[in-house]
């Protein structure tokens, strides 16, 4: 039987003002692509859902069972990869995954066979000995994405994995991710909707703390069929357009200038989009789009 996170009614406040709201959904192997606006509650999810922060209400179930009652053992099946980039510069790849492995309390044994493991599971064995210091940027994630996957995790939460990194690097990034979420529970937190375009199996969106939209790519955008539409013109009409519909888009095109907009129903004079749509569509919808969708 696959494994299963459950997230239930989950719940945070501060004070007065409310973090969290209400948020269900179900996470199972694959990866699931977290998206939301900054301040939307991303990250207060991720802390709660890792237990480092303290929750209002709600409950989280592995398997069935509430996380709060497993404590050290839930950490254990959880691998964290946070946005900010907890490196020793000093350190060589290797080293720093040595000294990971201590920290999760993993035998010594352990921690030397699943080092080599994980190095070259992320293409980094032909550098570990070379400071961190040193990398790049995508290298510096892959040795973050490395340490989470030590003690084999059953569930990986990674907050914005590929953030600043260049087109090859992110592709190789992304690359691993989907490799590793084959038989394991991946959330993906990011910006970058191309990240995961192609290998989240969900979608779960979220904006003012609330879950507006949980399921698969396919799904949302058949939902969105109808509701993305383009206005067409000069640069002074569609500058004006804009001014009607600030969360619209301009592009230029062979045709003249493109403002392209989320709307339900869509307003005279604006086209619908037929084919190709995207998630970046679906984001526009959902989380910038004229209207509110629930």
């Amino acid at each position: 039987m696959a494994n299963k996170l459950e997230i239930r009614h989950l719940t945070k406040k501060y004070g007065s003002f409310t973090a969290l709201s209400d948020m269900s959904f179900t996470l199972e192997p694959g990866v699931t692509g977290l998206l939301g606006a900054n301040g939307a509650g991303k990250s207060t999810l991720m802390k709660l859902m890792t237990d480092h922060m303290k929750r209002t209400g709600g409950e989280i179930l592995w398997n069935g069972t509430e996380i709060l009652t497993m404590g050290a053992k839930w950490r254990e099946l959880v691998g964290y990869t946070p946005q900010l980039q907890g490196l020793y510069d000093e350190f060589t790849a290797r080293r720093f995954l040595y000294y990971m492995g201590a920290l999760k309390g993993m035998k010594r044994r352990d921690i030397k066979t699943e080092t080599e493991e994980m190095l070259e599971a992320v293409n980094l064995s032909q550098h570990a000995h070379r400071k961190i210091g040193t990398f790049s940027g995508g290298m510096r994630q892959r040795v973050m994405l490395a340490s989470s996957m030590l003690g084999k995790p059953q569930v990986l939460i990674l907050d914005e994995p590929t953030a600043g990194l260049d087109p090859e690097e992110r592709i190789r990034i992304r690359n691993d991710i989907a490799e590793l979420a084959r038989d394991r529970i991946v959330l993906l937190a990011t910006h970058v909707v191309s990240d995961i375009a192609c290998i989240a199996k969900k979608v779960l969106l979220i904006r003012g703390g609330e879950r507006i939209a949980f399921d698969t790519p396919h799904a949302l955008l058949e939902n969105a069929e109808g509701k993305i539409g383009e206005f067409v013109g000069t640069y002074d009409e569609i500058r004006a357009k804009q001014a009607e519909y600030p969360a619209g888009e301009i592009a230029e095109r062979r045709d003249g200038f493109v403002l392209r907009i989320a709307d339900d129903p869509l307003p005279e004079g604006c086209v619908p989009v037929t084919d190709n749509l995207t998630l970046e569509d679906v984001c526009h919808l959902y989380l910038k789009g004229n209207r509110q969708y629930v």
